[in-house]
């Protein structure tokens, strides 16, 4: 748990890094993501390519989701978001998750749940007006318009990402829980998207090479490309920890985990990078996280069982 916690944590911090020395990068980051899943499939998985259970059909609309989601939780960070304010965001997904189930499922909670949710919205809401009046405040007029697009991103990656889980729940009751070939799949098709960006891709790679050159086992070699490098092998780490976590603990003990994942972040994205936060702010961070905290369980709360109608 607690290696899980160091490798996901030293991935945020290490790419709010980067951002910070390259703001247009995130379609780079993205799509080094990508790349190393497929590649990685691909030599451990390789009978993935031909021997797969789920037609390939049924990926259009997951793949075209998780490539959106993906790209604007990440480009958000150079639309003058910061990296808190992204936490937080991504903290919001019960309300997302919860608004989607009722939609979809015609699913019905208890009272608690509901009270959990509202505390969440609450909380984003407050953070982000509070984020809206630092950005308005901001020497540069141009910033708060920008920092909006930032918002309307992340906004449509909370709830995109959610559609997507409904998405991917329907194809596992179908076809029986294929997460590893849903992964694979869903980078493998995303990959031709990355085409409309290739003009960001090709600045990014020239930026990227002209980095301070860092001494390496006797090499020089760009500090950016190292960034990015060990970037996309904590996320890998990060993924296999989560499956690990997932298969030997409970759902909750997970939720914990990546609950306070978050939490920490936060913390030490404030502290490190010396972000701007308010009263209001932490005052909408114990909400999210409390009231995640009582969805989840995690403070239990009785009841508190999901009810399918």
């Amino acid at each position: 748990m607690v290696l899980a916690i160091i490798i996901c944590c030293s991935n945020v911090l290490l790419l709010e890094k980067i951002v910070k020395e390259a703001p247009n990068c995130t379609a780079l980051v993205t799509f080094s993501a990508y790349v190393v899943i497929v590649l990685q499939t691909i030599l451990l998985r390789p009978q993935l390519l031909t021997n797969y259970t789920i037609p390939l059909h049924n990926y259009l609309i997951i793949t075209f989701l998780f490539y959106t989601t993906n790209l604007c939780n990440n480009m958000a960070l150079s639309y003058a978001v910061d990296m808190p304010t992204l936490l937080i965001f991504r903290s919001g997904s019960l309300l997302a998750n919860m608004v989607v189930s009722i939609v979809a499922f015609k699913r019905s909670y208890a009272l608690s749940k509901y009270i959990s949710v509202l505390m969440v919205t609450v909380g984003i809401i407050a953070a982000t007006l509070a984020s809206a009046d630092l950005k308005k405040n901001s020497s540069d007029e141009s910033t708060f318009g920008v920092w909006l697009v930032g918002i309307t991103m992340l906004t449509y990656a909370l709830f995109g990402s959610a559609v997507m889980g409904v998405f991917q729940e329907k194809l596992f009751a179908k076809f029986g829980k294929k997460s590893d070939e849903v992964l694979f799949f869903s980078h493998l098709l995303g990959l031709p998207a990355f085409i409309l960006n290739y003009k960001d891709l090709a600045q990014t790679i020239v930026d990227f090479n002209h980095s301070a050159p860092v001494s390496i086992l006797g090499y020089n070699l760009p500090f950016l490309w190292c960034c990015i490098a060990v970037n996309v092998a904590l996320q890998s780490l990060g993924i296999k920890c989560i499956f690990f976590l997932l298969s030997e603990w409970s759902s909750l003990a997970v939720t914990m985990v990546t609950t306070l994942r978050k939490f920490i972040s936060l913390l030490l994205s404030i502290f490190l990078f010396q972000n701007p936060f308010t009263l209001v702010h932490w005052i909408g961070t114990t909400l999210v996280f409390t009231g995640s905290a009582l969805f989840s369980g995690i403070i239990p709360l009785p009841g508190s069982k999901v009810k399918t109608q």
